[in-house]
């Protein structure tokens, strides 16, 4: 194939689902040059995931909608190729949610099933696989069947899948949501490596953007109309467009921010900026929650199998308190919500809801002192439009119709009241899913990644919401990878690993006297945290040296 410096040409393009008034996106117009790296921003349910979609060619073929303009791939049109998998050669997409594009039972022939239509050779084809498994760290993963994995683990397979097949251009789509905070900063290391090493170019739509943003030097930013806004140098649009960024709902690097409140010079860099003395008295300590015990859990202990997932977890969730469930993917932290919220049987232990068993409850009794937002929010969608799941199983008045419409405008989704919910974007699907258990007075609430694909002001207000009804007594208990969120917003933290409950207290406690355990869990330290650790480091380095 003859070189082209030019590698993809987007000329208006817009998209526009057959159902919908308004495009998704639209007049979409840049280019991107063969090795070159690139940040694709934009507020939730701007069109980011569709338009990566458009670009590889799986839309409009895969669903009834309208494309106008032109992707043209080395200056050929992306419509011109025979098959998907031509496509897939030169363009590959790991999408937002790993499920919708696996095919096969196990994470091996999920890779092989690519290669093979690439036609490669069976030994080569081994080789790819075994290469890129040990790329990943994911080799203990190769038999295992996909539907057993966590979603950080599925995350990490179907980018397995696309880097196998070596394409030219390599989309990322939240690639680092589903992962622990430890994996989501290797993976960004990792991804870095790779693209120095293999020359591709790298487009990634992503909501956090702390490891990315440093070396990522170009940056392609949408407004929520689905329209270009802003294209430049990565450094220069956090310098001076830094406030239309944040109107737009895109998240600034936490560095930033942290430089703006302690306004101090900018850099993109942390490294840079814990050159400086840390400000003593940033780091804030919250007072123990001292509301009653809602949910007592003793001695619980779950197994899939032969296959301990985790035993012996003993806790309380107080009312009017938020705590943090974190750890290292695959420990089992959706899995202990689902035993939490009675879908799923414990192997022993037990299950107190104010002092009385969970089994003894009826079905609809639970659900109405008990609300649970599933870690993918399509699981729990039942009805055909996003205001009928609001008002599904609800009591049909004035007072309920105005709450929905009161939760519709906070968590921006009245535009899509008529709109099917499997038809919105993830982070609207996401939105919605916690809009539905706000709408129960419950008093025990479980979130599973409750921020998962949100841009910065809608988490902001997701989180907003949450805290609200905790200070109407509710307890909540919420899985999250984001280490900032526990620091900001948590009164007290779980950390599961080893299959066991390795810490229970407060973020305060976990970040300044745990941090061995944080290393180990695979968690990472709020920035503050970091920049203390790092100057305690130095400090005793230089008492050494002195000594």
């Amino acid at each position: 194939m003859q070189a082209f410096d030019e590698l993809l040409t987007v000329d208006q393009l817009s998209f526009t689902y057959e159902e919908d008034e308004k495009p998704v996106f639209q007049n979409i117009s840049f280019e991107l040059q063969k090795g070159e790296c690139a940040l694709l921003l934009g507020p939730s349910g701007c069109g980011k995931s569709s338009l990566a979609l458009c670009l590889n060619g799986l839309y409009p073929e895969a669903c009834d909608g309208i494309l106008s303009g032109h992707v043209f791939l080395y200056q050929k049109p992306v419509t011109d190729a025979e098959t998907p998998e031509t496509i897939a050669q030169h363009a590959g997409v790991v999408f937002q949610d790993p499920d919708q594009q696996f095919c096969m039972l196990t994470v091996e022939d999920e890779i092989a099933f690519g290669l093979e239509n690439l036609q490669i050779p069976k030994k080569e084809m081994t080789e790819k696989i075994d290469a890129v498994l040990e790329k990943l760290r994911i080799t203990s993963l190769k038999e295992k069947t996909i539907s057993t994995l966590s979603g950080g683990q599925k995350q990490k397979v179907a980018l397995a899948c696309i880097l196998a097949m070596e394409p030219e251009l390599i989309m990322l789509d939240e690639p680092t949501s589903l992962l622990d905070p430890y994996s989501a900063r290797e993976f960004v290391h990792m991804m870095k490596d790779l693209q120095r090493e293999k020359g591709f170019s790298l487009l990634v739509i992503e909501h956090q953007l702390d490891e990315w943003a440093p070396w990522i030097e170009r940056t392609i930013v949408l407004d929520k109309a689905g329209k270009k806004a802003l294209d430049g140098r990565t450094e220069d649009l956090f310098l001076h467009e830094a406030e239309t960024l944040k109107e737009l709902g895109i998240a600034i690097p936490k560095v930033c921010g942290l430089q703006e409140k302690l306004s101090m010079p900018f850099t993109l860099s942390k490294e840079t900026l814990f050159k400086e003395p840390f400000p003593a008295g940033h780091a804030e300590k919250k007072k123990a929650p001292s509301g009653e015990s809602v949910l007592e859990v003793s001695s619980l202990s779950f197994a899939r199998g032969q296959q301990t997932i985790f035993k012996d977890i003993s806790f309380s969730l107080r009312e009017g308190s938020l705590t943090a469930l974190v750890g290292p993917n695959g420990t089992g932290k959706s899995t202990l919500l689902s035993v939490l919220a009675r879908l799923m049987k414990p192997k022993s232990g037990k299950i107190l809801l104010y002092d009385k068993p969970l089994q003894s409850y009826k079905e609809n009794e639970l659900r109405k002192r008990m609300g649970f937002v599933f870690q993918n929010p399509e699981h729990q969608f039942v009805t055909d439009t996003v205001y009928e799941e609001l008002l599904f199983g609800q009591k049909a008045d004035a007072e309920t119709e105005k709450k929905a419409q009161h939760l519709l405008h906070r968590f921006g989704l009245a535009h899509l009241a008529d709109h099917h919910p499997f038809a919105i974007s993830q982070g609207q699907k996401r939105r919605l899913s916690v809009a539905t258990m706000l709408m129960h007075d419950v008093k025990v609430l479980l979130l599973d990644e409750p921020t998962f694909g949100q841009d910065a002001r809608t988490a902001a207000e997701c989180m907003d919401m949450i805290q609200r009804i905790k200070a109407e007594g509710t307890a909540v208990l919420m899985i999250t990878h984001d280490m900032e969120l526990v620091s900001s917003y948590a009164d007290s933290v779980l950390v599961l690993h080893d299959t066991g409950l390795a810490f229970d207290g407060s973020p305060a406690q976990l970040f300044s006297q745990e941090t061995r355990l944080v290393k180990n869990a695979k968690l990472t330290l709020p920035l503050l945290y970091e920049w203390m650790a790092y100057q305690e480091e130095v400090r005793d380095d230089a008492a050494v040296t002195s000594y």
